[in-house]
């Protein structure tokens, strides 16, 4: 297996082509809503990969950083805040650890998922939002922690951290599945009450791809 940087840099490759060719699903999804989604996501990642060439000289903290902000800069709007925040907030957590263990991924996607509820106005499993895909993702990944060995999650094996990764995606596209029957409680939305009802949430199929991007690159090692 790569070493973490150089898988960082695929996943994060991986998830930027996934999510610029889905433009047209989320704008579709988002049609409630502001109808840009699918366009400042496309913006975003298309960015994200005009500085994929910086992060050779970036520890793995502060390419997830760069992320953030780049996507927070060029996306605009709650979807540009609230990837921006994960991915920043998701870097902070790593801080300088060049070789991060099992549970410090876990522990960082955990206090991403804590400042994007704050910031999402105390957002909850069930509002219709990307939190009803991160949350379940970041519970089953906690779960797996608890059943995995120790020398596994210390050692950083590859095999427990395609595991974990296997649950993640799993637990967050069923969450995103769960968002079609949702009245939207968050957002613009929120706006048409029952009208909401039927769709996706745009949001929650953006962490499924992330999610989705991760998984197949871990794989590919495999």
């Amino acid at each position: 297996m790569a070493n973490q940087k150089d898988t960082l840099i695929k996943v994060i490759e991986a998830a930027s082509k996934k999510l610029i060719a889905a433009e047209n699903e989320l704008t579709e999804l988002d049609s409630m809503g502001d109808a840009d989604c699918g366009s400042g996501v496309r913006r975003g990642f298309e960015a994200v990969n005009g500085v994929v060439g910086e992060f050779a000289q970036l520890e793995v903290g502060d390419i997830l950083k760069k992320v953030g902000f780049t996507l927070a800069y060029t996306i605009g709007g709650t979807s540009g805040a609230m990837l921006g925040t994960g991915f920043i907030e998701t870097g902070k957590s790593i801080g300088d650890k060049s070789n991060p263990e099992i549970a410090d991924w876990i522990k960082a996607a955990d206090s991403a998922l804590e400042v994007i509820k704050r910031r999402g106005g105390n957002t909850r499993v069930g509002d219709k939002t990307l939190v009803d895909a991160l949350e379940p993702a970041v519970i089953a990944m906690k779960k797996m922690l608890d059943v995995l060995q120790p020398a596994e999650v210390s050692e950083y094996s590859s095999d427990a951290l395609l595991q974990v990764m296997e649950a993640a995606y799993m637990a967050a596209r069923e969450g995103s599945d769960r968002t079609i029957d949702m009245i939207a409680r968050k957002g613009r939305a929120s706006y048409v009450g029952e009208r909401s009802r039927g769709n996706r949430d745009p949001g929650s199929l953006i962490v499924v791809l992330i999610f989705e991007a991760a998984l197949e690159v871990l794989r590919s090692y495999s």
